[in-house]
Parts: C-alpha cells; structure tokens; sequence
C-alpha cells in the first residue's frame, strides 16, 4: 500500500472527512458546502460505515500485517497518529 492508493471514500465524503478532521462542525461543512446538514450528516454516517468496514477488513484479513509491515515508516506514523486520535 502506498499514499497512492485510493481511499474506499468518494470524494465527497473525504472532503467532509478533512473538514470533520480540522475541528469544522456539520452544520459549519453544511454552510460552506452549500449542503443541507441532513446530506453532510448522511455523508458522515457513511464515513463513520466505510471506516467500520475497513477495521472488521483488517480484523478478518491474512494479509493486514504484511501490508502494515511493507508500509513506510512516515506513512506508518501518519496512521498510528490518526488511530490515537
């Protein structure tokens, strides 16, 4: 796995991610988006589903620590730091 590879995320949703992820509030994201805060809350239920997905993956998956071991050590850090969060 490389920073290249593409997220489960559409990019609506990861846009909303990013915006979650810099402190902004729905109902922030909603307005800048010209968005109902139903549709962003929707979209975040939706993140908040695909990220449930991708753990129980991991969880289920004989190739998570081969993947996690091939990482490099900046990437690595960057999703220990996102897991502590």
């Amino acid at each position: 796995m490389t920073d290249d590879t593409p997220s489960i995320l559409s990019h609506e949703e990861a846009a909303i991610a990013a915006a979650l992820t810099e402190g902004r509030d729905p109902v922030t994201i909603a307005d800048e988006r010209d968005a109902s805060i139903a549709a962003i809350e929707a979209s975040i239920d939706r993140i908040r589903e695909k990220t449930e997905r991708a753990f129980a993956t991991l969880d289920a998956s004989p190739f998570a620590a081969d993947l996690a071991a091939d990482l490099d050590p900046e990437r690595r850090a960057a999703l220990r730091d996102a897991l502590a969060e």
